[in-house]
């Protein structure tokens, strides 16, 4: 009995802990934009938010619109590589559905998950939809940090702000942008590749060694391949000048006065502030962050009609998230179709099943 009874035990505690534990990132995540919002007068941000240009705002969702149809191609780009048939349109649904997973629900893995899932159902195995779905994630991260390295070593040539906060951002951001080129050179590398293969094999760990060569030959597809991934990079690098875009039509649509520069140096840093497990669906810690690096000497030039710096800053970093939120429903739209699809296709192939089995007994 105990022996049965253990597995059911496990499975329950998990069970438990993953409610515990997104109760507890929900609640991390709300007091974190109460505490934001109180500080700086929820009355005072609603009414600078309402104050918004429609023309502005609409093209800020335009423009994140466009993103989404690029980052689909991106990831239909990596999928062809991989000799993976799962045509445009099925990936902008998928990729589309996923970015409304990441915003909607706890986490923002939900939709890569659901990504992996969707692809699997028609590649061989796992192991490539998962390798395409994470190194698309992983070249998104490399564009940002790229483009905002060179954003941080235009404001310091420019020299319009305290050298010192940008020098220390200088520092962050390529500390960042090394950790990406190192993975994607460890993961693209034939050479590194051996290296460690020869390293494994003399540990004697047999699991581990077939391990790294199945995920070896998962990732030959991308190997040697640089035109191709150079392709990859350059739209990777569209989907975040577009994005990135979107902040700074939101701060036109505020009539807030700020260089774009700004924009490309502090929104890599917001955007990576999104992965802290503490935030749900990219709310939480981003828009404190936002608001802070906004409130930085020299950043903002002047607030919407000559209003409060701060309140300015804080209507700025929530509605780009706002934007974003609401472009994303179309993506709901997809997901809800595709799963009734799924039931309805299910229930025609059970309905043909029986009526192949009553045929059978006449």
């Amino acid at each position: 009995m105990n022996g049965m009874g253990a597995p059911v035990k496990s499975e329950s505690a998990r069970k438990r802990s993953k409610v515990i534990w997104f109760w507890l990132r929900l609640a991390a995540a709300v007091a974190v934009l109460v505490w934001v919002i109180e500080k700086n007068g929820r009355g005072r941000i609603l009414a600078t938010l309402l104050s918004a240009k429609p023309g502005w705002v609409l093209l800020g969702a335009v423009f994140f619109f466009l993103s989404v149809l690029a980052g689909a191609y991106q990831w239909y780009l990596l999928l062809r590589m991989q000799g993976i048939d799962f045509g445009y349109r099925a990936c902008f649904r998928t990729y589309y559905s996923g970015m409304f997973l990441n915003n909607f629900l706890p986490g923002t893995v939900g939709g890569d998950a659901l990504r992996v899932y969707e692809v699997k159902k028609g590649a061989d195995g796992w192991g490539k939809a998962v390798a395409s779905t994470f190194l698309d994630r992983l070249i998104g991260f490399f564009t940002l940090s790229l483009l905002s390295l060179v954003a941080v070593g235009i404001a310091l040539w420019q020299r319009t702000l305290d050298q010192a906060v940008f020098r220390h951002l200088l520092y962050a951001v390529g500390f960042v942008f090394s950790v990406f080129v190192l993975v994607l050179v460890l993961l693209l590398s034939r050479r590194i590749a051996s290296l460690v293969h020869s390293l494994i094999h003399r540990t004697g760990m047999k699991w581990l060694e077939e391990a790294h060569a199945r995920m070896q030959d998962i990732l030959l597809a991308y190997r040697a391949r640089w035109m191709e991934m150079g392709w990859v990079i350059i739209v990777s690098c569209v989907v975040q000048i577009l994005r990135i875009d979107v902040h700074w039509f939101s701060a036109i649509g505020l009539g807030v006065h700020i260089s774009p520069v700004f924009f490309f140096c502090f929104i890599p840093v917001i955007a990576l502030a999104g992965v802290i497990p503490l935030n749900v669906g990219g709310w939480g810690i981003p828009q404190t962050i936002g608001t802070y690096l906004y409130t930085l000497p020299g950043v903002l030039e002047a607030a919407a009609d000559g209003g409060d710096i701060k309140v300015t800053a804080t209507a700025l970093a929530f509605l780009p998230s706002v934007i974003g939120l609401v472009v994303m429903l179309g993506g709901g739209f997809y997901f809800v179709r595709g799963r009734h699809a799924g039931v309805a296709a299910a229930g025609n192939a059970s309905t043909e099943n029986s009526k192949g089995q009553v045929q059978n007994a006449e």
